[in-house]
């Protein structure tokens, strides 16, 4: 089974830059147009709590973890119920948590795109099978087939100026002490922390790491997630082998709007995988229209622990635009 992670979702949001014609390279590498054997999509009036036995993020596994958590790298059967559209089509088109958050809440300025109210709000259970064995991606375009066929959906992509953040190194050529290289020697074979450690292992006092930031994090290569925190109300994530681009599109997300109210770009210039986590404990709100007044404890732990800083400009965010959707029919 494959990891159960269920983040929010989103639909027409930021995402990597690419012309219209183009696919992104996660579709080439997944296959291109694919679809399920056999799929049964249901309105769900039932209201009981969702569930799916498919993680239906975008790879970045919103999720505490634990030792327990197993990742299965390909499956035949997506399984879930009482889920809404949006977060089937968040699912399907790999949006960042950035890119939920801008169409979900309608919240950035720029980046309104309204959804209609039924496919926010209107829960359905999907269960689909394929014969062969399936990979994470693959499943998604199976996804966009199905929602094409029963949702009627059709989507295209656009660049939008609007305001953001730039994520900048705050000192050029000198990333953070919790900020460091995927080493080279990380073969990414395993995700659990030795057995004589807890669940805080190599945490110091205010959130400071006595390790390097990889061997304190059993994370998956390639995922962000929230952590165990050094102290009570304080907040910590990190991320192991992520690019800076995931980073800062993981920061709205992991932080709150309250904290960040702008999507964030990458501007470090900081190339490949990076280990990082970063713990603050939040204790402003700031005044509305100000950007500069929110986030402070989280800008001061960006800086400190990161060596990152936060500067308000205008920039280009690739938006996911729904053109045509209709609900499905009872049968």
């Amino acid at each position: 089974m494959v990891l159960v992670a269920v983040p929010a979702i989103g639909f027409g949001l930021c995402a990597p830059l690419r012309s219209q014609s183009a696919a992104p390279d996660w579709q080439k590498a997944a296959g291109g147009k694919q679809e399920f054997d056999v799929a049964s999509v249901r309105e769900d009036k039932t209201g009981a709590p969702s569930h799916s036995n498919f993680s239906l993020d975008n790879g970045n596994a919103w999720f505490t973890v634990s030792q327990k958590d197993v990742l299965a790298p390909n499956g035949t059967l997506f399984s879930s119920s009482s889920l809404p559209l949006l977060r089937y089509v968040t699912f399907a088109y790999k949006l960042s948590g950035t890119e939920e958050l801008a169409l979900r809440m309608d919240y950035w300025a720029g980046l309104d795109l309204h959804v209609p109210d039924w496919v926010r709000n209107d829960r359905y259970d999907i269960e689909a099978r394929t014969s062969e064995p399936a990979t994470k991606d693959q499943m998604r375009l199976m996804m966009q087939s199905l929602l094409a066929e029963r949702f009627k959906l059709a989507v295209h992509w656009e660049v939008r100026e609007v305001p953001v953040f730039a994520l900048e190194l705050a000192t050029p050529g000198m990333p953070g002490p919790q900020l460091q290289p995927h080493p080279a020697s990380d073969n990414c074979a395993t995700t659990e922390l030795p057995e004589s450690s807890d669940s805080n292992a190599g945490v110091g006092p205010q959130g400071t790491h006595a390790t390097t930031p990889s061997a304190a994090l059993p994370i998956p290569c390639g995922m962000m997630a929230r952590l165990p925190a050094s102290s009570q109300g304080a907040h910590r994530f990190g991320g192991r082998n992520v690019t800076m681009t995931m980073l800062a599109e993981s920061m709205p997300t992991q932080t709150g709007l309250a904290t960040l109210p702008r999507p964030l770009i990458d501007e470090t210039g900081l190339k490949g995988g990076f280990d990082f986590s970063i713990e603050w404990t939040p204790e402003d709100t700031g005044q509305p229209g100000d950007v500069d007044s929110f986030g402070a404890a989280f800008r001061e732990a960006l800086k400190k622990q990161l060596g990152l800083k936060l500067e308000p400009q205008k920039g280009p965010v690739e938006v996911l635009v729904i053109d045509h959707v209709e609900q499905p029919t009872a049968n």
